[in-house]
Parts: C-alpha cells; structure tokens; sequence
C-alpha cells in the first residue's frame, strides 16, 4: 500500500531527524562544558604565571631567597594545567597556539632557572638585571598577549561550531514538519480504510462473540476438571503412600519456607529427626509386609501426636521420620519428642529382634533455635541428625538434644 509505504518513510526521517536533533544538543552541551574548561584552565594559566613572575620578584627585590619557597609548588600547578588544556585543545585548531604558549612558558621558566642560579650565589644585582631586563619583560609580555589571542580564537572557533549546530538542528526541524506532514496524510487515508473495514469487523465480532461464548463455557467446565485433577495430584506428590504422612519432597519445601519465615520474624524453629531402632532386622524377622505395617502405625502416632497448628510430620526416608515445630524452643521440641517416644512404646508393636526392647522403639535427635542471616538451614538439621546418631550410640530408645540448642 502507497500511503503505508509513506507512513513508514515519515517515520523513518522522524527517528532519523531525532537522532541527529539530540546528537546536535548533546554536541553543543559537550562544547559548551569544554569552552568554560579551557577558558578557565587558561585564566589560571594567566594567574599561576603571574605568580611565579610576583614570587620571582619580590625574592630579587627583597634579596631573600625564601621569599621564592612557593615556586616549586605553582610551577608544578602550572605544568597540570597546561597538560589539562592541551589535552582539551587536541583536537581543535587552538592546539597550535597552545603549543606556543607552551613553548614560550617553558623559556620563561628557562630564564628564570638562570635567576635561581644568580640568587643562590647572592648575585643580587645580576638577578636583578636578569628578571626584570628587556629580554625576560618582553618575553613576558608576549606571554601574555598570546594568551589572550588563544582566548580570542577560542571565541570565534566555539561560536563556528554553535553556528553550524544552529544551522544542523534547523535543517532537522524543517525534515521533521516535512516528516508530520507526510504523516498527517498517511493517517487520513489509513482512517478511511478502517471505515471501510468497520461493518464487516462488526459482523465478524458478532459471530466470533457467540463461538467464543460457547467456547469459554467449554474451557470453564475444563478449567474445573483439570483444576480437581491438579490438586488430586499435588496432594498425592506432596503425600507419602506408605504412611499418609507429608513425604520429603514436601517436608524440604515447608523447611525452606519456615526457615525464611523464622529469619523474618526473629521467631525460634525446631526440628526432630528420628528413626525406627533395628528396623532391617524388623523387616529380616517378619517380613517387609509386617514392616511396612510398622511404618505405617508410625505415622498414625505421628498424626495423633504432632496437632499444634503449623507443625509438620513427615516421612524422611525408608524408616527414618522428621517434625518441623514453628515458633517451638528446645525444651517444647524435647516435650513433644518424649510424647512421641512413649506412644510408640504404648503401641506395644512385638520386635523380638530388637537387642533393645521386646517392642519396636525410636530414637530421637532434637536441634532448635533462633535462625540469623548468617546461619544455614541445612546446619539445624544436620545437628539434629547428629543428636539421633548420639541417640543410637547411647543405646536407642531415647530422645537425645542436639549441644548447639
């Protein structure tokens, strides 16, 4: 299409004349900082050059060499400067004239080195006749002039540039009023298009309307099904099948999730890790259908022990079960670790293989605390695992605190 061809071009220059509109802006900006660096750095050329030539003086006229002890210091200052300007002026056509001005300071240092040398020998008179004779004056002078010259050009080269930059942006803005133009047409005739398109698109929203109707009601009801079906099967993912309890894959999202929870709020958390005592030698003497249904009378007590509200059992893996306790401190994790024990003692569950008791018995590990930034949730549990191995070590059948509680 003709006039989409020229909507695309309008667009095109307009981008185009924007470019080129900020570059001249940012161009004059960029001038503008660099022409105050350089006026400046030459103004303090003009006065640090001036102070050498006071400082020289006053020691000759005074003949008292301290008087120049500041010498040093400004001299140094003046190299910076120079340097700082010649570095701004590089690519300017002042760059020459910097040069010479550099060129002509070097000399009048070079003379006043010679002064240095007369007043060190206390040659006063000849000091004397060296700074202020004909030749040192002169070439002060054109010092001088030549500065200000640099300054002159300085003017007249930054007002070239902001004339040629007057001239980029008004060019850019007569291409953007040609660019509106051309864009006001496109438009007109891209609006009488859409006119034309208008009553079929009306009659084509009536009938997509009514498919999509009976559409939505098709993805609603399925949106239903597969909502049931996902929290049947999240439910089974996060659910060991054996004991009913959470099983590991949900116990170490709702750790991580108590664990952040408890750094937030400053709260304390605690954690017991435990473990069916001989289990292997259970399952050896009656067999993995008896052990199973061990397991599974395990969980039921589990259910019935840990009821506060945000508490969590689980099946850690094979025989080994974990409990997370929100906001418990050692002592209540150590109370709720006890009643556990002495319900699985209760069930009175025959383990005639056990060296033990002659009934199935666990051993506890209970690690808590108050988590800080610095700590690591994986450590709570490895020092509660490390309590359930002093657990077994002691004999089993006990509950045992982790010693960083």
């Amino acid at each position: 299409m003709r006039f989409l061809g020229s909507l695309h071009i309008a667009v095109a220059i307009l981008l185009l004349t924007i470019g080129v509109g900020l570059y001249a802006d940012i161009r004059n900006e960029q001038m503008h900082e660099q022409n105050l660096r350089i006026q400046t750095g030459l103004e303090r050329m003009v006065r640090l050059n001036q102070s050498l030539t006071s400082v020289m003086s006053t020691a000759v006229i005074e003949k008292n060499s301290l008087r120049a002890a500041s010498y040093n210091s400004l001299h140094t200052k003046l190299e910076a400067t120079m340097q700082e300007v010649q570095a701004l002026t590089q690519h300017m056509t002042l760059a020459g004239e910097i040069l010479a001005l550099r060129d002509e300071q070097r000399a009048l240092r070079a003379q006043e080195s010679q002064v240095f040398v007369h007043m060190r020998d206390e040659q006063w008179d000849t000091a004397y006749k060296a700074l202020l004779g004909g030749d040192y004056v002169m070439a002060l002078k054109i010092y001088e002039i030549n500065s200000e010259s640099a300054v002159g050009a300085l003017t007249i080269e930054l007002a070239n540039i902001a004339r040629q930059q007057a001239q980029l942006r008004q060019v850019t803005l007569l291409l953007r009023l040609a660019a509106v133009v051309l864009l006001l047409w496109a438009g007109w005739r891209y609006s009488r298009r859409l006119q034309a398109e208008l009553a079929e698109q009306v009659r084509l929203r009536g009938e997509v309307t009514a498919a999509n109707e009976a559409l939505e009601e098709k993805v609603r009801l399925r949106t239903a099904e597969l909502q049931a079906a996902n929290s049947q099967l999240e439910t089974l993912s996060t659910t060991d099948g054996l004991t009913g309890l959470a099983n590991r894959r949900r116990f170490d999202k709702y750790w991580a999730e108590e664990w952040q929870r408890a750094l937030r709020q400053a709260t304390p958390l605690a954690v017991i890790m435990m473990d069916v005592d001989h289990f292997k030698t259970y399952n050896d003497h009656y067999g993995h259908q008896q052990g199973d249904d061990c397991l599974r009378r395990v969980g039921e007590v589990l259910r019935a022990t840990v009821r506060r509200a945000g508490e969590l059992a689980a099946r850690y893996g094979g025989e080994e079960f974990v409990v997370v306790m929100p906001g418990a401190s050692l002592t209540q994790a150590q109370e709720t670790a006890e009643s556990i024990l002495a319900a699985i003692r209760a069930e009175q569950m025959p383990h005639a293989s056990s060296p033990v008791a002659s009934v199935v018995t666990i051993s506890l590990g209970v690690a808590a605390g108050t988590p800080s930034p610095a700590g690591d949730r994986a450590h709570m549990l490895n020092e509660a695992d490390v309590a359930l191995y002093d657990a077994k070590h002691q004999g089993r059948n006990r509950v045992v605190l982790s010693c960083q509680g």
